[in-house]
């Protein structure tokens, strides 16, 4: 009842911009199996529901109560349901028909579709391509690889933390179907796919380091099967040796026996002098 007295609260660009980097930096420093990530969106939320409930103690308690319940998305893409949650806060503050049942159950119905939804494109496509990049840099001693690593999943995860904070609470509850409506996660995700094949089809040329050694002879002359492969589809052998791993993989053999696969091929291969 005490929250229908209050109606000149509002929260001002400022409120949510220290939001945003209270969450950056706080979605993870308390995170356990108990709760996940509710210490860090609580820690986020103090500052706006005092700013909200200024005379009001019994009213903060209960909203950093509500946060504290059990949370966990992907934290950068999933940010959009933090954006929801205080534009709700700021309505309920305001006198709004909002109740407390309503925040929680947005909060614990949109953090496993958005957590899907930012694992595969952070996880899945925007890291990999990243690493797959930089590694080739550490690889050959240039302090690039670690460097432009660090700065760019810093500046993504700010990034994408900023976008998706601010555009959840400009349109509320409506935010995520209007992002999904719009096809957005859709055209990143096929961008980062098509990115993906690129670096890996680099990967396999640049780490995959071996090769024919076997070089038979036939009438007096000795015939160079690697030079031979190489101007028919240059690096055939790593690459099929990437496609039979993969195919293996997707047929359901476990990694572990994939990995000792690979290991007695190239045991044998190197012993008997076919591959180097």
């Amino acid at each position: 009842m005490a929250d229908n007295k209050i109606t000149e609260v509002g929260l001002s660009k400022m409120d949510i911009e220290f939001a945003i980097f209270r969450w950056w930096i706080m979605s993870h420093l308390s995170y356990n199996y108990q709760r996940m990530q509710a210490g860090g969106f609580a820690s986020m939320m103090g500052p706006i529901l005092k700013k909200l409930y200024p005379n009001n103690q019994e009213a903060v308690v209960a909203g950093l109560k509500r946060h504290m319940m059990f949370f966990n998305t992907e934290p950068r893409w999933g940010a959009v349901i933090h954006g929801i949650v205080i534009a709700l806060e700021e309505q309920k503050a305001k006198g709004g028909d909002i109740d407390e049942s309503t925040i929680i159950d947005l909060k614990s119905s949109l953090m496993g579709p958005l957590a899907g939804i930012g694992d595969t494109i952070s996880g899945a496509l925007y890291k990999p391509v990243v690493l797959g990049i930089c590694l080739g840099w550490a690889a050959a001693g240039s302090i690039m690889g670690p460097l432009v690593f660090a700065c760019a999943m810093l500046g993504y995860d700010y990034t994408i933390t900023r976008l998706s904070i601010k555009k959840g609470y400009q349109l509320g509850t409506s935010a995520v179907t209007t992002i999904l409506e719009g096809g957005l996660f859709k055209k990143l995700t096929t961008f980062f796919s098509i990115m993906g094949l690129f670096v890996l089809g680099i990967m396999v040329c640049k780490f995959i380091t071996v090769d024919f050694a076997w070089v038979p002879v036939l009438g007096g002359k000795e015939i160079a099967i690697k030079d031979m492969m190489d101007k028919i589809v240059p690096k055939a052998l790593p690459l099929a040796i990437t496609i039979v791993s993969w195919q293996a993989i997707m047929r359901g053999y476990r990694v572990v026996n994939v990995l000792l696969a690979l290991f007695v091929f190239a045991l044998a291969g190197g012993a008997l002098g076919l591959i180097k």
